[in-house]
């Protein structure tokens, strides 16, 4: 057995404190820009990082100089740490771009480049305004895949467009102040100006397949959010928007508001007595189902407000009642006919060519895609539901400067059945020739005044907007879009088509990924490389 002495010098130790103090500093540095702040990690990589540097200067302090003043020293200790500083500096330049906002569209027809549309949305931003999206653990890939997107705006606004991401399952409170119920969800708000949430501005985000679409249309809506005010009718029985029961109309209502309008109540037999006028504020007023009919006094209202270029929304199901809501010789019905050319027929639509449980639940059987408001409805996958509907008419000579028109029929199989009488003492029905209406009948139709900027659509039922039936078919589709073409939301932002050759598919890279990568290339190959050169030099040391 052999006992050998280990002497170690002076140079040897300044040489091993500049390695690990140049290591340790590093490491901090980068954990620092890393992270975006200190850790206990990296507060103990820095002092370690200081004591190894002041070590070096302390015992070899020529070297020390020499590194300083750019000289050649011995053991190569230039050598090392400048390979250490470079790849510091590399590792530093891949973090700060990695966090800056830096967008580059590389493909050829610009489809990642945010739209013309988009661009005209976003110069309207006056106040800042945040998107925040809600991604668990188990939905990062789709946060990153979002983000590609969102970073756009967030470059193309100047930073008046933010975004932050939270996880849900780290801050359940939040989730609840949001209504947060799935994994990524989005919300966009204004910020106050402290920078937190204005939450009188929150709102939902709707997701579809459409990225640029879904988030500027959100812009754009909270821009206009507070400007158009929706008034429901409430003085005549009509279902109540804050109803939260099958019956109710707690959805829509809370739809109208996701998409940055207000929505009141309204009382139409008080305006009318006090000699008023509907608010000028209102973008439109929804009458879902009166249980009676308009007086003179209140036509004359709505007139006025038609006059100014209101608009109505009008819901009106068969009622068995006396003084019906548009009974046929009423004088709101008679208002509609002679100056828009639409009324409400005193028959129920039965359908067995098209309806779901019975022929009084009623398919739509065609409809007018041409027409914005039934645009994306069909009649194979989003047809319109309704349970006892009511028929409706359009004049074929409709009043001068007054475009009309159906918007959803019933099959060839209906008719509209006139006894009313019997359909509601005995629930039955059948079809008697020369009395009821053969088919196809309108159950949905508009009209609108060129002069005057008046509009109506009319919907021979008010079930279809309820609770227990909006998610059914195309509903949904014919109360949003109906109301945008009312208000003229949808005429807000309006995107050119746009067509793109095929090519390779698109792969997204997530950012821990990305950070992976970074690793091995950037420093853990050229620092196995500089391990490798030191474990080498080590060994012409002994030899």
């Amino acid at each position: 057995m052999r006992n050998e002495n280990i002497i170690i010098t002076r140079g040897q130790v300044g040489q091993w404190s500049s390695f690990v103090g140049g290591t340790a500093l590093l490491i901090g540095i980068i954990g620092w820009v890393w992270q975006g702040g200190t850790t206990p990690v990296i507060i103990a990589a820095l002092v370690i990082g200081a004591l190894g540097i002041a070590l070096w200067a302390l015992v070899t302090p020529d070297e020390f100089r020499g590194f300083i003043s750019g000289r050649q020293v011995r053991y190569g200790t230039t050598a090392v740490f400048g390979t250490l500083m470079l790849i510091g500096i590399v590792a530093l330049v891949y973090v700060v771009l990695a966090r800056a906002v830096l967008t580059l569209d590389m493909t050829g027809d610009g489809r990642f480049t945010l739209s013309a549309e988009t661009h005209q949305v976003l110069q309207r931003i006056q106040r800042p305004i945040q998107l925040t999206g809600f991604y668990s653990s188990r939905g990062l890939a789709l946060r990153e895949v979002d983000d590609q997107f969102f970073r756009q705006y967030e470059v193309e606004s100047g930073g008046m467009v933010t975004r932050k991401y939270i996880n849900p399952e780290e801050d359940p409170v939040l989730v609840d102040r949001y209504g947060v119920n799935s994994d990524g969800q989005v919300f966009i708000s204004y910020l106050n100006a402290d920078g937190t949430i204005d939450e009188q501005t929150l709102a939902r985000v709707p997701r579809s397949g459409r990225q640029e679409r879904d988030v500027t249309e959100a812009i754009s809506r909270l821009l206009i959010s507070g400007t158009i005010t929706v008034y429901f009718e409430q003085g005549r029985g009509e279902l109540d928007p804050t109803d939260t029961t099958q019956q109710g109309l707690s959805g829509i209502n809370l739809g109208v508001q996701e998409s940055g309008l207000i929505t009141q109540p309204l009382n139409l037999v008080e305006i009318a007595a006090a000699g008023g006028d509907i608010p000028q504020d209102a973008g439109a007023v929804i009458f879902a189902r009166p249980t009676s009919d308009l007086t003179p006094a209140e036509v004359a209202v709505i007139d006025r407000y038609l006059q100014r270029g209101g608009t109505l929304f009008i819901m009106t199901d068969p009622l068995f009642n006396e003084d019906r809501f548009l009974k046929a010789d009423g004088p709101f019905n008679q208002f509609l006919w002679t100056n828009y050319g639409l009324r409400a027929l005193d028959a129920v639509v039965v359908d067995a060519g098209s309806s779901f449980q019975t022929p009084l639940d009623v398919l739509s059987a065609a409809i007018f895609p041409e027409n914005s408001i039934v645009a994306r409805m069909n009649s194979e996958n989003a047809p319109a539901y309704f349970r006892l509907a009511r028929a409706l008419e359009v004049s074929e000579t409709p009043p001068a400067n007054v475009p009309n028109g159906q918007l959803i029929l019933s099959s060839e199989q209906s008719y509209g059945e006139t006894d009313l009488a019997t359909l509601s003492q005995t629930s039955t029905y059948q079809y008697d020739e020369g009395a009821d209406i053969p088919g196809p009948l309108t159950s949905a139709v508009f009209a609108y005044h060129q002069q005057t900027g008046a509009k109506i659509l009319m919907v021979g039922d008010a079930d279809f907007v309820t609770n227990g039936l909006i998610g059914s078919g195309g509903n949904a589709l014919l109360f949003t879009d109906g109301l945008s073409w009312l208000t003229g939301l949808s005429e807000q932002v309006e995107f050119a088509p746009q067509a793109f050759g095929s090519s390779v598919p698109l792969i997204f890279v997530s950012g821990q990924m990305l950070d992976v990568i970074a690793f091995v290339t950037v420093i853990l190959l050229p620092g196995l490389l500089l391990v490798i050169g030191i474990v080498v030099w080590l060994r012409r040391m002994r030899a």
